[in-house]
């Protein structure tokens, strides 16, 4: 029987499975999804394989877990400390640049499930959407705001903001296929602004 590591079995339960999230998230970031397997993530962790699967059923389940724990906590992030004195303009601009900046940065792993996501499952893929749901919902207040402003032309909030929190992930998709995207981020994202606010400016 494997050696118990807290005062309790449960609260041993609970920090192995701790410590196999945050093994496997320190070699997703460093190897890439693709190329650690389960028996680098037991090993680091001190377990065999067997016992990682009393946690979780596959790897997949690994990354799922782990974007829920950590994603909610970084979209909180990234969407605080923006001045209330920016225009809706502005305020919809520094949230797309920090999207892009965010998942074009290569230690984080933002750009590892931007990776992943369409070879995941359809059941996990869902998963990770709820997940960053922040994200886009506070996309769609900014437009819809502004567009109660007139700032923003009068387009359907809910639609606009959905389109425009869609093509940061497309724009965040091709960067990260650019073997220069720490470089070109920021180009990137000055691009994706002025092409969302070409159609979206009144």
């Amino acid at each position: 029987m494997p050696r118990i590591r807290a005062a309790s079995i449960e609260e041993h339960k609970l920090r192995t499975r701790s410590d196999i999230l945050e093994a496997a998230g320190a070699l997703f970031s460093a190897q890439g999804y693709g190329g650690t397997g389960l028996g680098d993530i037991a090993a680091i962790v001190g377990i065999g394989r067997t016992t990682l699967y009393e946690y979780f059923p596959d790897k997949e389940s690994i990354l799922v877990e782990l974007v829920e724990e950590r994603l909610p906590g970084v979209v909180a992030d990234m969407l605080d400390g923006l001045p209330d004195r920016l225009s809706h303009r502005e305020r919809l601009s520094e949230v797309l640049v920090r999207g892009i900046v965010y998942v074009s940065t290569d230690d984080h792993l933002g750009s590892v499930v931007m990776r992943e996501l369409p070879r995941l499952s359809p059941a996990a893929q869902r998963r990770i959407a709820e997940a960053h749901e922040a994200l886009p919902r506070e996309i769609v207040r900014i437009c819809r705001e502004g567009i109660e402003a007139g700032e923003f032309r009068p387009f359907d909030p809910e639609e606009a903001g959905r389109i425009v929190s869609a093509l940061m992930m497309s724009a965040s998709s091709v960067l990260l296929r650019d073997a220069d995207a720490k470089n070109r981020m920021h180009e990137m994202a000055d691009t994706i602004v002025r092409f969302v606010f070409e159609g979206l400016s009144a």
